[in-house]
């Protein structure tokens, strides 16, 4: 029998986990502390709507990730930044993620998938974009803010250009991951545009969440003069001519999608404004640093992702 486990105790996690688990299938999730998983182990995981009022409470299994129980059948969803993608997190999943398994990445940035894929050879490797909207209340509590979809498929190594695929993804596996996110309750669709998908979500990150790290702003208050426009703008037009020679299709569309997440998240700080208050180590690298080693790779200049990455380590101390 096929085991889903959830990796990673933040939002995103917490909804997964809590979603599935709601839906009565079983479902582990991998935290990064002890502390956390003996926490959703005694009282599960609380699930709140968008408004504040309860929505459920689901019981889980949950384990420190480099205490997981190893399994050939898991399938793992990755629900963690990139600043958590390191040495230790890498070899506890070689272990605990038998190599007949699989991953569903749904980290931001790029980057990711190919150290994915040089760590844990032998996997299923999957991409994974969502628009879910969640945020974390405390240790066992995620409100979910806000309805969206996920796409996943296989997943695109950007490393070079053209952008060459991971390997495939058995169909047993897909029709798995398909049944148990939308028995959960999720709207997911199995994709063959991952790369666009991800590119895309590149864009939209890279103008909104460093502009609003720096100016200490929502995203909705983003688009409340004309000189943030205009800095959104710039940064938009220069990162959209970077991404097209990976595969984005530029458009006039991908402006007014950038403008259209503002107003609807528009009471909400970016993952990167909520980390660079609290002084921790924000995703710039993966983002807008991605983006400035796309451009050089290429031969291209990019001023403003450049210096938005400077100025975003400087802000929160690297």
């Amino acid at each position: 029998m096929t085991r889903i486990a959830v990796v990673g105790g933040g939002a995103l996690g917490l909804l997964i986990g809590g979603k599935l688990a709601a839906s009565g299938q079983p479902v582990e999730i991998w935290t990064r502390t002890e502390e956390q998983a003996r926490l959703l182990k005694a009282e599960g995981v609380r699930i709140e709507h968008a408004d504040g009022t309860a929505d459920a409470v689901a019981s889980v299994e949950a384990a420190a990730v480099k205490d997981a129980p190893p399994g050939e059948d898991v399938i793992a969803f990755l629900a963690v930044k990139q600043t958590a993608l390191k040495p230790p997190l890498l070899a506890a999943l070689d272990r605990a993620v038998g190599r007949g398994g699989a991953i569903v990445a749904l980290c931001n940035g790029i980057g990711h998938l190919e150290r994915l894929e040089a760590a844990l050879p032998g996997r299923t490797l999957m991409a994974a974009v969502t628009t879910e909207a969640a945020l974390k209340i405390d240790a066992r509590t995620v409100r979910h803010t806000g309805r969206g979809t996920t796409w996943f498929g296989r997943a695109p190594l950007l490393g070079a250009t053209p952008v060459r695929l991971a390997g495939p993804i058995p169909a047993e596996t897909a029709r798995t991951v398909e049944s148990c996110l939308s028995q959960a309750g999720f709207t997911v669709f199995l994709s063959n545009e991952m790369t666009e998908r991800i590119l895309r979500k590149l864009l939209v990150n890279a103008v909104i969440n460093p502009l609003t790290a720096l100016l200490r702003v929502t995203n909705g208050e983003m688009l409340a003069t004309a000189e943030r426009r205009s800095a959104m703008r710039a940064v938009y037009e220069e990162t959209a001519g970077i991404l097209a020679s990976y595969g984005l299709k530029a458009s006039e569309e991908l402006w007014r999608e950038v403008i259209g997440v503002c107003e609807r998240t528009a009471a909400n700080r970016s993952s990167m404004l909520q980390d660079a208050l609290a002084g921790r180590a924000t995703e710039i690298g993966s983002i807008n640093g991605a983006v400035s080693r796309l451009a050089s790779a290429i031969g291209r200049a990019s001023p403003w992702n450049d210096k938005l990455t400077a100025l975003v380590k400087a802000l929160s101390g690297g």
